[in-house]
């Protein structure tokens, strides 16, 4: 079978629309040819696949992988990641129901009694404190410049991005400037900001930013990450080496990009390298450790911990996406509590199940919320900008 009609039996597949004999057909020229070609689409998407070949082939669903060992198991189990992951398909549900029922066909029918009020998603809300003190609140200032300081001009972009761009004064300043401004999101809010050296940062809700408003005569590029979730594509410098502080590790970089989980609520502080090098240093141990892409170090009180993992769902906030990867009910609601700016209450025993899937960060509250309880093994009630959770 050639590439192009295993691609339009795949495109069969996610419609819900294709025959037993091309279920067999294109499982057979995955198993042998193309591995490699079908990771353009994400683990839910594949997930839902598998589970709509599941649904159609002749196959006893308690049939499955034992150990490493293949014989005599149903061709669908031969897929190599698929195999592992769908056991938590099988728990939880949860894949499926986000893929299918995010598809444009498909109707979500939200009870109107229990979301009696709903809550918008966040969106680009920060505020910019200059070294003078000046505080700006980035959603209710126009696009323009800003503010010019050591040099420096700042200006809102009409895409609602914050830009810092060097003077032909600040270019023929002799002094050293060691003045800083913070950038910080609310809950409900995210912003992108360049930085005076042309790095590109996204900050995620409830993170705080503290920067030299100019590095034109810094030796180190530092930066200081106070709290939240941040996402680097950083200028490269190999003169001036890009530091990154945050809770308890210090990164050191020359041009790459990485994502860092630093919100204080949180176990372990996750830091995710997709491109480029980086030099980890546990501040508390003076402990030194090197990430290469693909890589994630987990910061615990015992130190780093490294990872293989999947750094597009590392970075999925940045994309307009939540991806919940075998996550507890409390950690899906703290991302929800911070995106949306709402606080959330447990009621009674709490559910131990574990969630896997996407969904779109711009869905209303109520979207999100009856999504998680097609699983069938969590309930929620919206009172104002209050949500109880109950099994």
């Amino acid at each position: 079978m050639e590439e192009k009609d295993a691609y339009e039996i795949l495109e069969k597949i996610q419609r819900g629309t294709s025959t037993e004999e091309e279920l067999l057909l294109f499982d057979q020229w995955y198993f042998q040819y193309a591995h490699q070609h079908v990771r353009e689409y994400s683990e839910v998407e594949l997930l839902a696949i598998q589970e709509e070949m599941r649904r159609k082939l002749p196959v006893p669903v308690e049939q499955g992988i034992s150990g490493n060992e293949l014989i005599g198991k149903p061709l669908l189990y031969r897929w190599p990641f698929l195999a592992v992951a769908a056991s938590i398909l099988i728990l939880s549900g949860f894949a499926y129901y986000l893929f299918y029922l995010s598809h444009p066909k498909t109707e979500v029918i939200i009870s109107a009694e229990k979301y009696s009020n709903d809550v918008a998603p966040g969106g680009n809300k920060a505020y910019l404190t200059l070294a003078n003190g000046q505080r700006i609140s980035l959603s209710d200032a126009k696009n323009g410049e800003l503010a010019q300081e050591s040099g420096v001009k700042i200006t809102k972009m009409a895409n609602g991005e914050l830009s810092y761009q060097i003077t032909k004064k600040g270019q023929n300043s002799g002094n050293k400037d060691d003045s800083y401004n913070t950038i910080e999101t609310p809950k409900g809010g995210e912003y992108r900001i360049n930085l005076p050296d042309g790095t590109k940062v996204w900050l995620n809700a409830a993170s705080t930013l503290k920067f030299p408003s100019s590095f034109a005569r810094l030796v180190n590029r530092r930066v200081e990450l106070l709290g939240g979730e941040a996402y680097f594509e950083v200028a490269k410098d190999p003169t001036h080496p890009f530091i990154v502080a945050s809770n308890r590790q210090e990164l050191k970089v020359l041009g790459t990009h990485f994502n860092i989980n630093a919100y204080p609520e949180e176990s372990t502080v996750k830091t995710t390298l997709l491109e480029g090098k980086l030099q980890l240093t546990n501040t508390d141990s003076s402990n030194k450790f090197i990430l290469q892409p693909g890589q994630q170090a987990a910061l615990a009180k015992n130190g780093f911990h490294i990872y293989e993992v999947d750094v597009a769902a590392a970075i999925a906030w940045k994309n307009n996406k939540f991806v919940f990867d075998n996550e507890g009910i409390e950690e899906v609601m703290r991302k929800i509590e911070r995106w949306y700016n709402v606080s959330v209450e447990f009621e009674g025993e709490r559910p131990t199940d574990k969630f896997t899937g996407t969904v779109s960060r711009f869905d209303q509250l109520s979207s999100v919320l009856n999504l998680l309880e097609l699983t069938g093994n969590v309930h929620f009630k919206i009172e104002g900008r209050r949500v109880l959770v109950r099994k």
